[in-house]
């Protein structure tokens, strides 16, 4: 895979004037002229045609990387196909090493293609992808009318701005002045829930109703934020509800949650949004409650594991929060100990 690039600076601008040559073959990605192991990539993410990578040096210190292509979406699927396998295969060599490759467990994502390394992980009807951001309903588990494969979940991840599961979008933050003999204009990109762009979309169309060029630009993402983005989706009124649970409505967002929850019962995001509410509202137990249920349905949620270990912090409950630990922090042998001890209370 060859591909043309342009450095970004700390501005979002090119450093540069013309464009340097990349390409990704076989596990080594080649920017101009610094080249990278794929294994070293510890971190892809894209937003438009800008590509960020955080990178573990030799040293082991990470540093953070961002390049302008055509090609950022391809080449970050790519990266994940590549950096999965490539982490898969070292995690179960090192387990058989220790005589422990039976323990191994993997799936391939059905959204992007990536390894999923579920070792230590139970089996639940959902799993999620640390590569595309997506979770995924395992096929035969929780079919609904009208599904025909586990990729329907495409699309959902947590938004930039306010944390929640929900279908975040590009959106363009406009303004244009005219001072006399000074005009110009201001613009940037954010990729956010439309729930989080309401507010920003209602500033920016005050904001340009007194030079009047600016006025179409608000007005369009002002449609494009009330437009419902959820309908027709998976979760049917799924902005209404984060923007309840974001205003302190606890009770209407709890409402418009278990709606969604009659159509679709296992819905590991969903329920983590609700475990979000009640953290805002500091009702840790019943949080933890959420989390744990978002964790039954898809056990390698990483969001809801580390939501829960907070809520298991603030209760004290030393015995919960090093169980989770163990399990997503632990060693292959600490977890070996643990099933061998697990087994023979059974």
């Amino acid at each position: 895979m060859k591909f043309k690039i342009y450095f970004v600076n700390d501005e979002g601008q090119a450093a540069s004037f013309r464009a340097k040559r990349g390409s990704l073959e076989g596990d080594i990605l080649t920017l101009d002229d610094t080249i990278i192991p794929v294994a070293a990539i510890v971190e892809v993410d894209v937003r438009s045609q800008y590509l960020v990578l955080s990178v573990m040096t030799e040293d082991e210190q990470p540093v953070s990387l961002v390049i302008s292509t055509g090609k950022a979406k391809r080449l970050k699927a790519e990266l994940g196909r590549l950096r999965s396998a490539v982490w898969a295969k070292m995690h179960r060599e090192r387990l058989e090493s220790k005589g422990l490759g039976h323990t191994f467990r993997q799936e391939d994502c059905p959204a992007c293609g990536a390894v999923l390394d579920l070792t230590g992980m139970e089996s639940s009807p959902q799993m999620s992808c640390n590569f595309c951001h997506t979770i995924s309903t395992i096929p035969a588990a929780n079919m609904q009318a009208g599904d025909t494969d586990a990729q329907t979940e495409h699309g959902y991840r947590l938004c930039d701005e306010c944390g929640m599961y929900s279908r975040p979008r590009q959106f363009t933050i406009f303004y244009f002045y005219f001072l006399v003999v000074l005009y110009g204009w201001r613009s940037r990109i954010t990729w956010r829930c439309p729930g989080c762009m309401r507010g920003e979309a209602w500033k920016m169309l005050f904001g340009n109703m007194i030079f009047v060029l600016g006025v179409p630009t608000a007005l369009i993402q002002l449609f494009r934020a009330y437009g419902g983005t959820d309908v027709g989706g998976l979760f049917p009124g799924l902005d209404r509800a984060n923007l309840q649970a974001k205003q302190g409505d606890l009770s209407g967002a709890i409402g418009s949650y278990q709606e969604m929850l009659g159509r679709r019962p296992v819905a590991a995001g969903v329920k983590f949004n609700i475990g979000l509410a009640f953290l805002k509202q500091e009702r840790y137990e019943d949080a933890a409650k959420m989390f744990e249920f978002a964790l039954a349905d898809c056990a390698n949620y990483q969001p809801a594991a580390a939501a829960l270990a907070t809520c298991y912090e603030t209760l004290a409950e030393t015995d919960k929060l090093a169980a989770l630990k163990l399990k997503w922090e632990g060693d292959d042998e600490d977890q070996e100990s643990e099933q061998d001890r697990s087994a023979g209370n059974l």
